[in-house]
């Protein structure tokens, strides 16, 4: 009878074995493989007219001017990134140069015969941003000259911030004093401007 107890108590487990998994709760796995996270693209370019931007532009070149003579220098900015610009500056490096030998009426008040004396006679008469349709006063270089601008950041409103894919139109009037003496003659001045953005 001993047997026959062992017998049935194992043919009762091994049923039992087979069985269980049958009464078993519901599982299920989700997984997510190969996510990413990258960087925005930070990207601004300049343009003449607003039709094409490039990170480096010749943008003007003014010749012949006199005392009395203005001139409009008109630039596009550009976010070409996918990151919003919120700070935009403008830096100028100015260079004065005498352009050639001096003339006779310029030798006679030009005690630096080796740099010229243009920028301090250039002034900055307006300074306008447009963003989105809106008109903005750069007041803080109105009524200052090149040189008084050399070196130092000009903060450019923007009235917000610069959506990706929206542009800036950037105006400003230089006006040769009137009060510019015979040693401004054959002079000239290098003008580089530096745009920085910040997002």
């Amino acid at each position: 009878m001993r047997r026959w107890a062992v017998v049935l108590i194992t043919s009762t487990l091994m049923v039992l074995m087979l069985v269980l998994p049958a009464w078993s709760i519901f599982t299920d796995r989700a997984t997510s493989n190969k996510n990413t996270i990258s960087s925005g693209e930070f990207d601004i370019g300049i343009s003449k007219d607003g039709s094409r931007f490039y990170n480096d532009l010749h943008l003007f070149d003014f010749s012949d001017l006199k005392p009395g003579d203005s001139r409009e220098i008109v630039f596009h900015v550009k976010n070409r990134g996918d990151v919003a610009v919120s700070k935009l500056t403008i830096a100028f490096t100015i260079n004065d140069l005498e352009d050639g030998p001096l003339s006779p009426a310029e030798a006679k008040v030009d005690h630096t015969p080796d740099v010229g004396e243009l920028s301090d006679n250039l002034v900055v008469t307006s300074m306008t941003v447009e963003v989105g349709g809106k008109a903005i006063n750069v007041s803080s270089a109105v009524g200052k000259t090149l040189k008084d601008l050399n070196g130092k950041p000009v903060s450019i409103p923007l009235g917000g911030k610069l959506a990706p894919g929206e542009t800036a139109k950037v105006m400003m009037r230089v006006w040769f004093s009137k009060n510019a003496g015979n040693e401004c003659q054959t002079d000239s001045v290098s003008v580089n401007m530096t745009l920085d953005a910040q997002q």
